[in-house]
C-alpha cells in the first residue's frame, strides 16, 4: 500500500518492499509495543507509540500557527525544540534529549541529542534545522542559522568558541559528518515540519527516507502511523541491545524484490495467445491468407507470430513502466492532452469496459489508439503537428498551443514497425497488417492491469510503479523457454501425473485423440468436466517437452545478482568504497561481458553497481557533491553510458537477446530522449562452444620423424588475445580435424541410424580418419599461409569494429566528463545501416573481414 506523507527518495527500501511487504516485516514491532502496554501500569506507556504520535496531532498544527506568527528566531528555535522533544520522546529517545554540540570540518553544527555505541563512537545524531520565517527551501537546502548555534551554546553550557558553518546547507554539513573520521551511522534530520532518516552506507546514492509530518499527522492514517513510528523509533535505529532493526528489513528487502507478481508471469502467456490466435483468425478470415501451406510453412508463420507478439507485449510493458514513473520525462503523464488523449493509462481505463455489441466487440478503436501511441513513440510529435491534427478548417492551424505536448522521437527496434512485420505490416500507416478487434485488447489490456481472480472473485489493480526492473525481467524471462506452434490436427492436452496441470506455466504435452488411450484419467488434463481441447489451426504458446531444461532458461534472483556482482567489483575496485583502486575514469571505461544473459540480470546489476562507484569517486576527486535531487537523473546517465558503451552479452535464445536490450534500455532511461544502440553488443549464440581465436603450438602440428603425429588431437589450443602476435608455427584450431567431426549413429537413441545408414556412415568414418590424420609437409606450408591471412583478417576486422563502433556510439554528457563535441547523434536506422553494410556486407560485393572469418569458423562449427 501507499503510505502518505513517507517519501522513499531514490529507493532507500525497494519501492516494491516498501509499498508491499514492509507493513508486515513490521509487524512484531507493533505486536511486541502491544503486549508491552498490557502489561504496564503506567498510563504513558499504556498507549502505543503510533497512537501517541498521532495523539500529537493537534499540538503539532498549534506549534506551525505559532510559528507562522512568530518574528523572533530564537522564539522559533525554542518552540522548535520543545515541540521536537514531545515528539522524539514518543519514539524513545527521551533520556538523549538535551542541546548538544557538534564538531565539523565547516564549524561546529547544534545537536538535539547523540547516541553513541559501547567504544564511545558516536552512532546516531539528531540534527534540526529551523529555518527563517517565510523560507521555501526545503529542509537539506536550509542552512544552519547563528541563532541556533547560540541557543545551543547557552543551553549546553558550552564554554569554548564556537563558529558557524556559514551559508553551507544542511545537506553538505550531513556529508561533513559522514566523512569525519568517526561518523555517526545515522542522522535524524528534523526540519520545520518534517523529519528525514539518513543513513551513512545509503547516502552516497542520496537515498533517504522523508517523513512529512504536516501529511502523516493530518491524516492520522493507522497504516502509515505504524510505519511511520516503527521505523524512526529508537529501538529501531539504535538499540541498547541487538543489532538495529534497518538492518533486518535491509536484508528482507533485498529477499523481497525478488518475488515478482506470478499473475503478470500468467497474464503475459495468456495476452501472446490471445494475441496469436487473433492473428492467426485475421489471415485467414480477412487476407485469406492460407495458414498450411508446403511442408514448414505453417511452422515459419507460428515462429513470426510469436515474435511479433512478444515484441508487441514488450512495447506494452514499456509504455505501462514508463507512465508510471513520469520523473523520467518520456511519457508526458503530467499533459492533460497526452494523458487523457493518447496514454495506455487513458485505455486502462477500459480493461473492464462491458462490450454487449458485435459493433462493439469487432470495432477497433483500441487497436487504433495503440497504433497511434505507438508512432507517436517512434515518430515523436512536435506541437504544432497536434494543432493540425485537431484543428478545423476555419480555425486552420495557426491556432494556441495550449493543451499540446512534445514528444521525442524514440527510434529504437522495440517501436519500429518493421520489426512486426506480420502486426504491423512494416508501418503504422494504413491497414497492412493485422487489425486487433476491441474485444481482443480489451482482454489484453485487462490482463496486464488486473490480477487474476482470487477464490472470492476480486481482482486488483496492478500497480507498475511498484515494479522495478529486476521484477519484470523475472517475469518476461519466465517465458523464455516457451515456443509458438500451430495445431496441425486437433490435440488434447496431457501432463505427467504428480502436476495438476492447471498451472499453464509448467511443461505441457499435446497428443491427437488416436493417441489419447496411452495416458490414464489421472494424466489427461480437464476444463471443468471436459478434456481440454485445441482445435486444428489454433496458436499455443507453452513451454512444451524439455525446453526448459534443454534451453536452461531459469531467472537469477536479484540477491544472487547483486552478491555476486558486488564481490566480483570488490576484486576490481577494492575492500574499501570510499577509496577505490581505480579512479573514476578508470571506472568509466570498465567493460563487462555476461556470456549466458537471459533478461540481462547480471549486467543491469553491473551497471547499477558501476554507475555508483563511479559517481562516488568522482565527486571525492573533485571535492564536491550532487545535489541529492539531481543524484538520481545523474546516475541513470551514467547508467546508460556504460549500458551503451560498456556492456556485451551473448545467449543461445534470440528472444532473450531482445529482452536484455529492453530490460538494459528501462533500467537506464531518463529525460532527454538518448536510445542506446546493442547491435554487437548484445549478440544470439553460443559462448560455450565454437570456434574461437585460439592455435595449437608448431610441436603438436609437427608429423615428426615418422610422418604419423597428430598431437594435436589431444592437445587444448592456447588463446592469442587480440593485439598479441600468433606464436610462430601455430596453426589456428578451426583448420584442422577433431575427432568429433560429423558423429553420428552413437549411443542408443543412434541405433536406427547405424541400421538405416550402414554406408554412409562407413564413408563418414573414413573421411574423418584421413581428415584428422598427420599433415603433409605441403599442407602445413598452405595452412600457415592461411593463418597468416587470417591474422590480416582479424587486425582488419579490430579495426573495422573501432570504427563502426565509433560511427554508432552517441555523444551522452555525464558528471565530472567534458562535453563530447566531435560526435554527433545518429538515429537507428542511420546505425542499423553502417553495421548491416560494413559488418555484415550486405549489398556490397566485397565481403567484410568479418563475414570471411565467420565462413570458415561456422563451417569447423558445423562439421
Amino acid at each position: 500500500m501507499t503510505f502518505l506523507g513517507v517519501e522513499n527518495a531514490n529507493e532507500f527500501f525497494t519501492q516494491h518492499y516498501l509499498t508491499a511487504i514492509l507493513q508486515g516485516d513490521l509487524r512484531p514491532v507493533i505486536d511486541r509495543w502491544r503486549a508491552a502496554s498490557k502489561s504496564s501500569e503506567s498510563a504513558e506507556t499504556k498507549q502505543l507509540p503510533p497512537q501517541a504520535l498521532g495523539a500529537s496531532q493537534q499540538e503539532f498544527f498549534r506549534y506551525l500557527d505559532r510559528l507562522e506568527q512568530q518574528p523572533s528566531f530564537e522564539a522559533r528555535v525554542t518552540e522548535h525544540f520543545e515541540m521536537f522533544c514531545k515528539l522524539l520522546t514518543v519514539l524513545g529517545y527521551s533520556d538523549v534529549l538535551a542541546h548538544r554540540i557538534g564538531t565539523l570540518p565547516a564549524g561546529q553544527v547544534p545537536l538535539y541529542g547523540e547516541i553513541k555505541r559501547a567504544d564511545g563512537s558516536p552512532l546516531l545524531w539528531l540534527l534540526p534545522v529551523v529555518p527563517p520565517p517565510r523560507a521555501e527551501r526545503g529542509t537539506l537546502a536550509t542552512k544552519i542559522e547563528p541563532a541556533q548555534l547560540s541557543a545551543a551554546r547557552v543551553a549546553f553550557d558550552f564554554e569554548g568558541d564556537v563558529s558557524s558553518t556559514g551559508d553551507i546547507v544542511a545537506e553538505q554539513l550531513v556529508n561533513e559528518a559522514f566523512n569525519l573520521d568517526e561518523p555517526p551511522r545515522f542522522i535524524l534530520v528534523l526540519g520545520l515540519d518534517d523529519i528525514i532518516l539518513v543513513e551513512r552506507a545509503k547516502w552516497a546514492e542520496q537515498r533517504l527516507l522523508r517523513f512529512e509530518l504536516r501529511e502523516i499527522l493530518g491524516r492520522r492514517q493507522p497504516d502509515t502511523l505504524d510505519v511511520t513510528a516503527a521505523l524512526l523509533h529508537r529501538d529501531s535505529l539504535a538499540p541498547r541491545d541487538g543489532i538495529p532493526l534497518l538492518d533486518d528489513l535491509d536484508d528482507n528487502s533485498h529477499k523481497h524484490a525478488f518475488a515478482v507478481s506470478e499473475d503478470l508471469k500468467y497474464a503475459l502467456q495468456s495476452s501472446i495467445e490471445r494475441l496469436g490466435n487473433a492473428a492467426i483468425e485475421y489471415l485467414r478470415k480477412v487476407k485469406k491468407q492460407k495458414v498450411y501451406g508446403e511442408e514448414g510453412e505453417h511452422e515459419q508463420l507460428a515462429g513470426q507470430v510469436s515474435r511479433d507478439c512478444l515484441r508487441y507485449m514488450y512495447r506494452l510493458l514499456f509504455l505501462f513502466y514508463i507512465e508510471a514513473r513520469p520523473e523520467l520525462g518520456y511519457a508526458k503523464m503530467g499533459s492533460d492532452a497526452y494523458r487523457t488523449g493518447y496514454s495506455l493509462e487513458r485505455l486502462r481505463s477500459l480493461e473492464q469496459l462491458d462490450l454487449s455489441t458485435e459493433e462493439a466487440k469487432n470495432g477497433t478503436y483500441i487497436h487504433q489508439s495503440l497504433r497511434l501511441l505507438f508512432d507517436m513513440i517512434y515518430n515523436g510529435r512536435r506541437p504544432i503537428e497536434q494543432m493540425e491534427m485537431g484543428a478545423s478548417e476555419a480555425d486552420g492551424a495557426s491556432g494556441s498551443q495550449f493543451s499540446t505536448f512534445r514528444l521525442d522521437p524514440l527510434r529504437a527496434h522495440l517501436f519500429d514497425p518493421a520489426h512486426t512485420p506480420l502486426l504491423d505490416g512494416g508501418s503504422y500507416k494504413g491497414d497492412r497488417g493485422v487489425m486487433f478487434t476491441n474485444e481482443v485488447l480489451r482482454d489484453v489490456i485487462e490482463n496486464m492491469s488486473l490480477t487474476r481472480p482470487g477464490t472470492k472473485g476480486r481482482r486488483g489493480r496492478i500497480s507498475y510503479a511498484t515494479l522495478g526492473i529486476n521484477q519484470l525481467g523475472a517475469v518476461y524471462e519466465a517465458l523464455l523457454s516457451f515456443r509458438g506452434f500451430l495445431a496441425k490436427t486437433d490435440l488434447y492436452e496431457v501432463k505427467s501425473e504428480k502436476s495438476d496441470g492447471q498451472n499453464v506455466l509448467d511443461t505441457a504435452y499435446f497428443v491427437p485423440e488416436e493417441d489419447l488411450p496411452k495416458y490414464s484419467e489421472k494424466e489427461r488434463v480437464y476444463d471443468g468436466k471436459l478434456l481440454r481441447k485445441y482445435t486444428k489451426g489454433t496458436f499455443i504458446y507453452r513451454l512444451a517437452g524439455r525446453d526448459r531444461q534443454t534451453s536452461a532458461s531459469y531467472y537469477t534472483p536479484e540477491v544472487l545478482t547483486r552478491a555476486t556482482v558486488k564481490y566480483a567489483l570488490k576484486e576490481l575496485l577494492g575492500e574499501d568504497p570510499e577509496k577505490h583502486k581505480l579512479t573514476a575514469d578508470e571506472i568509466l571505461r570498465v567493460t563487462v561481458c555476461e556470456p549466458a544473459m537471459g533478461s540481462a540480470a547480471f549486467l543491469n546489476e553491473a551497471v547499477s553497481q558501476l554507475a555508483e562507484a563511479y559517481l562516488s569517486a568522482k565527486q571525492r576527486e573533485l571535492g564536491e557533491r550532487i545535489a541529492h535531487d539531481q543524484y538520481a537523473f545523474e546516475k541513470q546517465r551514467v547508467k546508460m553510458f556504460m549500458a551503451d558503451n560498456n556492456v556485451f552479452g551473448v545467449d543461445l535464445n534470440p528472444v532473450a537477446v531482445e529482452l536484455a536490450e529492453v530490460s538494459l534500455w528501462l533500467n537506464t532511461i531518463h529525460q532527454g530522449g538518448f536510445v542506446p544502440w546493442f547491435t554487437g553488443q548484445t549478440v544470439c549464440g553460443n559462448s560455450l562452444v565454437g570456434a574461437r581465436r585460439q592455435v595449437f603450438p608448431a610441436e603438436a602440428i609437427d608429423p615428426g620423424k615418422t610422418g604419423k603425429n597428430n598431437n594435436w588431437l589431444d592437445t587444448v589450443p592456447t588463446r592469442v588475445p587480440l593485439g598479441t602476435g600468433r606464436p610462430e608455427g601455430s596453426l589456428y584450431h578451426f583448420l584442422l580435424g577433431d575427432r568429433a567431426m560429423s558423429v553420428y549413429g552413437r549411443g542408443t537413441e543412434g541405433q536406427p541410424i547405424r541400421e538405416m545408414a550402414k554406408k554412409q556412415l562407413a564413408a563418414i568414418d573414413e573421411w574423418r580418419s584421413a581428415f584428422c590424420g598427420p599433415l603433409e609437409p605441403d599442407e602445413v606450408g598452405t595452412l600457415g599461409n592461411l593463418c597468416h591471412a587470417i591474422d590480416g583478417l582479424w587486425d582488419r576486422h579490430a579495426e573495422l569494429l573501432k570504427g563502426i563502433r565509433i560511427l554508432t556510439t552517441d555523444p551522452i554528457q555525464i558528471y565530472g566528463q567534458p562535453p563530447d563535441k566531435i560526435r554527433k547523434p545518429s538515429t537507428t536506422a542511420d546505425k542499423d545501416a553502417i553495421w548491416e553494410q560494413r559488418m555484415l556486407s550486405k549489398s556490397v560485393r566485397a565481403s567484410s573481414p568479418y563475414r570471411r572469418l565467420k565462413l570458415v569458423m561456422d563451417y569447423w562449427c558445423a562439421l
